[in-house]
C-alpha cells in the first residue's frame, strides 16, 4: 500500500470529496501514482485526513467511474491500467539539464574542532533515563517480520548478488520502491535512475561535498545545525557560512548581508544545506513562501540545494507537507534521505535523488569511495517496502511516538511550569528545550548524569546566536512514558538543587 499526501482546505468552496478526487487524479497524471499501485482504504484515508468516511468513498467512486481506480472487496483499491501515460515522469526528469561546473575533492583536510564528550563505561552503565535523540524505538521494531524478509532475500540470492560487487547505484528493485515511496509520500516525481543508494545520509552528504567543493567554495548551512555537518563540508575544503533560521525556516534574505559583512564578496555559493521538513535541531517546518524564495535564490545564483529530509516520516500537528524537491522544476535540489529513523540506524541504507545532469559524476565518486552498499539488506528492504510492511510500520510508530511526544511535553510543563520553552514538538523524534535558569547546561547535564539521567546540551549546535540559558535536545522515541515522566522529574530536581546551591554561594558569609 502506498501512502497518499493529500492536503485539504476546509476554507475553500470546493467540497472535500472533490478536493480528494482532484489531488488523486493529478497524482496519476503527474506520474506520482502508477498502474497497480495500491492506495489506502477509504477507512484509513478518512482517519488520516480526519474526515467522514463517506467523503472519501464519494471521491473514490467518482475516480472509479471515470476509469482511474479499481475497487475490489478483499483486494483493496488500486490504480487502473492506462489511467495515465507512465512514461511522462521519466521523460520530464531526464530532460532537466544543468550547466554547472563540478569540482571534486579538496586539497587539504580541516581539523575537527568539536569532539563528543567522553563518558566513562561506569557512567554509561548507570544511565537509566537516556533522552538520546535520533534513535527509534528498539522494542517496537517488528524484528520477526524483518527477519523473514532478510531470510527470503538470502534464499533468493543469485550468484550475481553474492559473488559480484553489484551496481554502484544500488539494487534496481530497491531504487524502484524508493521512487514509488517518494512519489506517493513526498510528492517528488523521482524515477529509479535518479536514485543512488548510499551507506546512510552521512555518506551521501560526504560524496556531494566531494562532488562540488574545492578550497574556499562557500556552503550555506542553517544555524543551528549539527557540528558534524559543518565539519563534513570543511573536510572537502568548503567555507561554511552559517545563516540563522526563524519560525519559517532558513532566512534567505539574510544570505547576502551575512556574506558581505563576514566573508566579503569573492567566490560563488556552491551549495545550500537545509532541513525543511523538520529543521534540526530547532524543529520548525519551512514555510511555503520561504521555500519559493529559496528556490528562486538558487536559480538566480546558479546554486544547488541539499534537502536533508530529516524526520519527515513523523508529524503530529497539522497535515503532512510535501518535500522541497517536489516544488523544484529546474533540477536544483539534491534530495537526501535514509531509513535510520523509520527503521534502525544500523541498517546503514540511505539514498540521494540526483538531478539528471549530476548522476554520472556522483556515481563516479561512489565507485571510487565505497563502490557498493550491502546487497542482501537492499533486497530485504525492497521487499519490506513492496509488501506494505514498511507503510504499516511507519503508521504504527507515528501513533506510538505521538503519545510519547505528548507525554514529554506535558511532563516538562508539569515539572518546570513556565520556566521551560519547547521547540519542534509538531514533528520528529526530539524536542529542543530552553530553561529559564541561572545554572549552566553543562552543570545540569553533569549532575543529571550522576542521577542516572542523560540529557544532551544544545549550545554547540549554534554558531551565530547561542542560547542565553541552558538548552537541551531531548529525544523520546526510545523511552517509555514512565521513563519520560520519571526522567523529567529527576531533571527538574537536579536543576532545582543546582539553583539553590548557586543562590547559597552568592550569599555573603558573616564572620
Amino acid at each position: 500500500m502506498h501512502e497518499l499526501l493529500i492536503i485539504l482546505d476546509k476554507g475553500l468552496q470546493t467540497s472535500l470529496n472533490r478536493q480528494i478526487y482532484e489531488q488523486i487524479r493529478k497524482a496519476i497524471f503527474q506520474g506520482v501514482l502508477h498502474h497497480g499501485d495500491v492506495i489506502p482504504s477509504t477507512r484509513l484515508l478518512a482517519e488520516q485526513l480526519q474526515v467522514s468516511r463517506s467523503v472519501v468513498i464519494q471521491a473514490y467512486e467518482q475516480l472509479q467511474s471515470e476509469g482511474y481506480l479499481i475497487m475490489k472487496k478483499g483486494a483493496g483499491t488500486y490504480i487502473a491500467e492506462n489511467a495515465a501515460n507512465e512514461n511522462n515522469s521519466r521523460q520530464e526528469a531526464t530532460q532537466k539539464v544543468n550547466n554547472y561546473d563540478i569540482f571534486t575533492n579538496a586539497s587539504h583536510i580541516v581539523s575537527v574542532v568539536n569532539s563528543p564528550p567522553i563518558v566513562s563505561d561506569e557512567q554509561q552503565n548507570s544511565v537509566v533515563f537516556d533522552f538520546r535523540y535520533g534513535v527509534p524505538s528498539w522494542e517496537a521494531f517488528p524484528m520477526d517480520r524483518w527477519q523473514k524478509v532478510l531470510a527470503e532475500a538470502c534464499r533468493k540470492a543469485t550468484p550475481d548478488i553474492l559473488g559480484g560487487y553489484g551496481p554502484a547505484e544500488g539494487s534496481y528493485r530497491l531504487r524502484k520502491e524508493i521512487a514509488r515511496l517518494l512519489r506517493s509520500t513526498r510528492a517528488i516525481p523521482a524515477v529509479p535512475d535518479q536514485i543512488i543508494i548510499t551507506a546512510g545520509a552521512t555518506q551521501a552528504l560526504d560524496m556531494i561535498s566531494r562532488l562540488f567543493l574545492k578550497d574556499g567554495d562557500r556552503v550555506i548551512v542553517e544555524d543551528p545545525a549539527h557540528p558534524v555537518l559543518r565539519e563534513t563540508f570543511c573536510f572537502a575544503g568548503g567555507n561554511v557560512v552559517s545563516v540563522p533560521v526563524d519560525e519559517e525556516g532558513l532566512r534567505v534574505q539574510d544570505i547576502e548581508p551575512i556574506i558581505n559583512e563576514q566573508h566579503g564578496n569573492n567566490g560563488d555559493i556552491k551549495l545550500i544545506y537545509v532541513t525543511p521538513s523538520h529543521q534540526f535541531p530547532a524543529g520548525m517546518t519551512m514555510s511555503q513562501q520561504r521555500r519559493i524564495e529559496l528556490l528562486d535564490y538558487a536559480n538566480k545564483n546558479n546554486t544547488y540545494i541539499i534537502e536533508d529530509d530529516y524526520d519527515s516520516e513523523y508529524r503530529y500537528v497539522g497535515q503532512k507537507v510535501s518535500a522541497l524537491a517536489g516544488l523544484d522544476s529546474s533540477g536544483r535540489v539534491i534530495y537526501v534521505g535514509s531509513f535510520s529513523k523509520s527503521l534502525f540506524p544500523g541498517l546503514r541504507i540511505g539514498y540521494a535523488v540526483m538531478p539528471a545532469s549530476l548522476i554520472k559524476s556522483f556515481l563516479a565518486i561512489k565507485c571510487i569511495t565505497s563502490r557498493m552498499t550491502p546487497t542482501l539488506e537492499q533486497e530485504a528492504l525492497a521487499e519490506f517496502i513492496a509488501s506494505g510492511q514498511y507503510a504499516r510500520h511507519v503508521n504504527g510508530m507515528g501513533k506510538l511516538y505521538g503519545a510519547r511526544r505528548s507525554c514529554l511535553v506535558q511532563s516538562l510543563h508539569r515539572h518546570f511550569q513556565d520556566r521551560v520553552t519547547a521547540y519542534g514538538d509538531e514533528a520528529g523524534l526530539h524536542l529542543l528545550i530552553q530553561l529559564k535558569t541561572e545554572v549552566t547546561e553543562e552543570l545540569i547535564a553533569d549532575k543529571a548524569l550522576q542521577c542516572g539521567v542523560k540529557v544532551y546540551p544544545a549550545s554547540e549546535y549554534f554558531v551565530i546566536s547561542k542560547p542565553k540559558t541552558a538548552s537541551f535536545l531531548l529525544g523520546y522515541a526510545n523511552m517509555t512514558e514512565f521513563q519520560i515522566e520519571r526522567g523529567v522529574e529527576l531533571l527538574a530536581q537536579v536543576e532545582g538543587q543546582c539553583t539553590r546551591n548557586k543562590e547559597q554561594e552568592a550569599v555573603p558569609k558573616v564572620i
